[in-house]
């Protein structure tokens, strides 16, 4: 069974890693193609890789979210449907799962299903279930590409969601007769709201609805970095290690009591008793929780264990585990993608492996070692799916598992049953509960300033992960093993200095896409430079921390040696203050340092510098200027043998012209289109003096705005530029070498592509709005 397993897990993979979507035909024929080797050479263990393939396709093509019948980046509608999920408010908006059941359109109503995520701006009151008619603002799902960003489209199109949108502030909507749906979201939202009516602080009903009803949307910024920073983020997401903790009390809770009355012994055992009562203890949490994906994988592997468990037979652990994770990819193939997935099933072996070597040590000492080996073995999937590591996490994490496995979860799920009772009683329960997890969160604070509880920064290159994956193999195989002295120095191996990628003379620059905004990596052999941080918006996301910060983290950069913020505007600075809080950010410039703050000095035109043999120089703004706003942006122009480099921020077209008879030099071989391409900007003059091989076009994917414009576009054509724009090709690569070649663009959403992956062009207004009946009446 476990090399079934794993070959059908490498078949789910590959599978997974296609950037085109097979239809039909190939299906079939895969099919066939399976059925002559199996008929001719019988079900050999590795045949298992073409038959997870196979599955994995059938699931996608089944579950595939339906588009739209319409065309176009940006869609205009009047829907009729329901609300499925949690509602999520935050500051004056409220987001949430929309089902949509027919859209209004010229020729009658179009009926379907098509899910979409929704926000809207100053809501009534919403609850699951609900059935409205909306007015609909909708475009294709699509997110950030670049190294180390979080897979929004993926995330999406796995819960059958393809487009995202809001609802048109200008149209009418109206609630639609009809009976309630989501019965079990509507119970989950009740009890929501009863936990946010508690007289507790914003961060214990922010962990106790986190806990009861899997929705952490009322966790704050600031706590969810209090978990990342500790390593304790896993605690707040219901998955296998809640659920199998609560099976866990339930098997042992229900089999004492069993035990003491000998009647109910003799019909039924105990051990059978306690395995069943704890398996319907993990499905009501379940249920509580959603249902979410981690939840059913939960299910799986405990009703997979509970089966070996009451069945006696002797087949092992490691088997059970093998057919619980067949079972989970039989269920839900894209798990394999999933960090959980590989995180529970490496958790549950690593435990047994544990166990196995210290079977008669004392409680305490297995508990120690045990909370040691997971940090270990399970490093390599933390950074492999870029998820922060924290130097105190094994510590934190050895006091807090128990205390919330054994007091904080019980209590918060009998609390709440007892608020759905009897709010007095709840409450009575809940507060005492709220006053400990305050004190858990001033624990928290005391070892995130522990001076090594920063991230670990570490190679994740394939090969070092490879190494430190053999080392765990070692570290678990029997005393007197082969080469189980090497564990050790290939447990090193990811920590080990490295040679810099870049030569003495050599640069690269690496324009992120942080949608409609300008982030700008510059790095040399032994330095980096930072140009802008992209936008932030009133919810308080931020590409700094989406996409800057986890790009850096894949680089493994802790350290900006200058960080240049062109201006203040929020597209431009945003969150400028988190990215100097968690880096060690050397010097900081601005156009506009009074309105950045962090800190920051003025640059100036005509400061200039040097790099490991690459040359640094600011053209504007002068010393003497007094502009603000776009026209106040640094640009900076960057040079080597190979080529130069001209990053201009928002300045616009009188500062170009400015520039041009100044004689100043432009010319370059790459330039970031000033304004994202916007017609304020990108003059004639100004094309002509720089004339590059590439411009950059940092526009969001179907702005409002319709950057970048086409005469622009038109106009840098004609100048021999080949355009680029991160919107449609993500996080795009250039490589200035020492030796006088300029390698590039490589582009990370075609390099990365997925199946699943959007990949249209950027909004062109008016043209790129398509509409399904503008009327917004009903």
């Amino acid at each position: 069974m476990l090399r079934f397993a794993l070959f059908f897990g490498l078949g789910t993979f590959a599978f997974h890693r296609l950037p085109e979507l097979p239809g039909w035909p190939w299906l079939a024929l895969a099919t066939v193609l399976i059925g002559l080797v199996w008929g001719g050479l019988g079900l050999r263990p590795w045949l298992a890789a073409p038959i997870g393939f196979a599955w994995a396709h059938l699931y996608t093509l089944a579950v595939a979210p339906p588009a739209l019948p319409a065309d176009g980046a940006t869609l205009r509608m009047v829907a009729d449907g329901r609300v499925i999920s949690l509602v999520e408010h935050s500051a004056h908006t409220a987001r949430f799962v929309f089902e949509v059941r027919s859209i209004a359109g010229p020729s009658g109503p179009r009926t379907g299903r098509w899910r979409v995520r929704l926000s809207w701006r100053d809501p009534p009151e919403l609850r699951p279930g609900d059935a409205l008619q909306l007015g609909l603002r909708l475009k294709a799902a699509h997110g950030y590409a670049a190294p180390g960003a979080w897979d929004y489209e993926g995330w999406l199109y796995w819960q059958g969601i393809r487009y995202t949108g809001y609802v048109d502030p200008e149209s009418v909507w109206r609630r639609l007769p009809g009976t309630p749906c989501c019965r079990l979201n509507r119970v989950r939202g009740g009890l929501a709201g009863a936990i946010d009516r508690l007289p507790l602080s914003g961060f214990s009903r922010g962990v106790i609805r986190a806990l009861v009803v899997g929705d952490q949307s009322a966790l704050s910024p600031q706590a969810e970095a209090l978990f990342r920073a500790t390593g304790t983020s896993h605690l707040m997401a219901i998955s296998g290690l809640h659920i199998g903790l609560l099976a866990g009390l339930g098997l042992v809770g229900v089999a004492w009591l069993w035990r003491r009355t000998p009647r109910l012994c003799e019909q039924v055992p105990a051990r059978v008793a306690g395995a069943v009562a704890g398996l319907i203890a993990a499905l009501i949490y379940a249920l509580l929780a959603g249902m979410s994906l981690p939840t059913q994988r939960a299910l799986i592997m405990l009703s997979v264990f509970t089966c070996a468990l009451l069945s006696r037979r002797a087949s092992g652990p490691s088997q059970a585990l093998a057919l619980a994770a067949v079972g989970v990819l039989l269920w839900h193939p894209p798990s394999i993608l999933s960090a959980g997935f590989w995180l529970s099933f490496g958790a549950v072996a690593t435990i047994l492996a544990t166990l196995s070597l210290a079977s008669r040590e004392a409680y305490w000492r297995s508990a120690i070692r045990v909370q040691l080996a997971l940090s270990l073995a399970l490093w390599p999937v933390v950074a492999a799916f870029g998820m922060p590591a924290s130097g105190v996490a094994p510590l934190v994490n050895l006091l807090l598992v128990p205390l919330f496995g054994f007091l904080v979860i019980p209590i918060s799920l009998l609390g709440t049953a007892l608020l759905a009772l009897s709010t007095q009683a709840g409450t009575w329960l809940l507060q005492p509960l709220g006053l400990l997890l305050d004190l858990v969160r001033q624990g928290l604070i005391s070892a995130s300033e522990i001076p090594w509880s920063g991230p670990l920064q570490a190679d994740t290159a394939g090969p070092a992960l490879l190494a430190y994956g053999c080392a765990v193999g070692l570290l678990f195989s029997p005393h007197g093993a082969p080469f189980r002295g090497l564990a050790p120095v290939l447990l090193a191996v990811p920590w080990l200095p490295s040679e810099p990628q870049l030569e003495h003379g050599a640069y690269q620059v690496q324009v992120l896409d942080v949608g409609q905004g300008l982030s700008v990596v510059v790095e040399t052999r032994l330095h980096t430079l930072v140009f802008d941080t992209g936008p932030q918006f009133p919810s308080g996301f931020s590409t700094a921390k989406a996409v800057l910060v986890p790009f850096l983290a894949a680089r493994r950069t802790s350290r900006i040696d200058r960080l240049v913020l062109s201006h203040g505007d929020k597209d431009h600075a945003g969150d400028a203050a988190y990215i100097v809080e968690r880096l060690d950010v050397v010097r900081v410039q601005s156009g506009e340092p009074a309105r950045v703050g962090v800190g920051a000095e003025r640059c100036v035109a005509g400061e200039h510098w040097s790099w490991d043999g690459v040359s640094f120089r600011f053209t504007h703004p002068a010393a003497t200027d007094d502009y603000s706003g776009n026209n106040a942006s640094c640009v900076l122009r960057i040079g080597n043998a190979a080529g130069t480099t001209l990053l201009t921020g928002d300045v616009e077209e009188p500062v170009e012209r400015r520039l041009v008879a100044a004689a100043v030099e432009l010319d370059s071989d790459l330039v970031v289109a000033p304004h994202h391409g916007s017609r304020s900007s990108s003059s004639q003059s100004f094309v002509d003096a720089t004339r590059p091989a590439y411009v950059v076009y940092t526009a969001g994917w179907a702005n409002r705005y319709g950057f970048p414009a086409s005469v622009v576009d038109q106009r840098w054509r004609s100048a021999g530029a080949i355009p680029l724009n991160t919107a449609l090709l993500g996080t795009l690569r250039f490589r200035f070498t020492a030796g006088g070649a300029m390698l590039g663009p490589y582009a990370h959403r075609l390099l990365n592509k997925r199946f699943w992956s959007h990949s249209s062009g950027s909004a062109a207004p008016p043209h790129a709005v398509s509409s399904i009946h503008r009327s917004s009446r009903p």
